[in-house]
């Protein structure tokens, strides 16, 4: 059943590459398509070229591009610390907005339950 299998997944695999090669011809018919997959192959065959021929330009290149990445990954950690921090604080507001409620309330309501207010403005 084993040997099965693997001629079936070869035979899947052979039809799969020959659509995809029988795709790509067919998008050739396409004067547009042809043109642009011309131009950039010409264009990575250069870029290849000059790779293969300045190689310390290429890592040069591919240094400088890792040192921006770096460092936009470090700045992101530093936003999302920054972000978390706030977040906690914005967390801690409610219960002390709820105490600093129930403090103004203390200070307006008497023991027997008369609004302190409301008596200064009676008389």
């Amino acid at each position: 059943m084993d040997v099965y299998q693997n001629k079936t997944r070869s035979r899947f695999m052979q039809a799969m590459l020959y659509g995809a090669i029988a795709g790509a011809a067919i998008s050739l018919f396409d004067r547009q398509t042809r043109y642009s997959v011309m131009n950039n192959s010409r264009r990575y065959l250069n870029d290849m070229r000059t790779m293969a021929s300045h190689p310390n330009s290429t890592m040069n290149q591919v240094k400088e591009a890792t040192s921006k990445l770096r460092t936009t990954m470090e700045n992101i950690a530093e936003d999302v610390a920054f972000i978390s921090a706030r977040m906690d604080e914005i967390k801690e507001i409610p219960p002390q907005l709820a105490e600093m409620v129930r403090e103004t309330k203390d200070a307006f309501v008497s023991e027997d339950g008369l609004h302190h207010v409301n008596q200064t403005l009676k008389h």
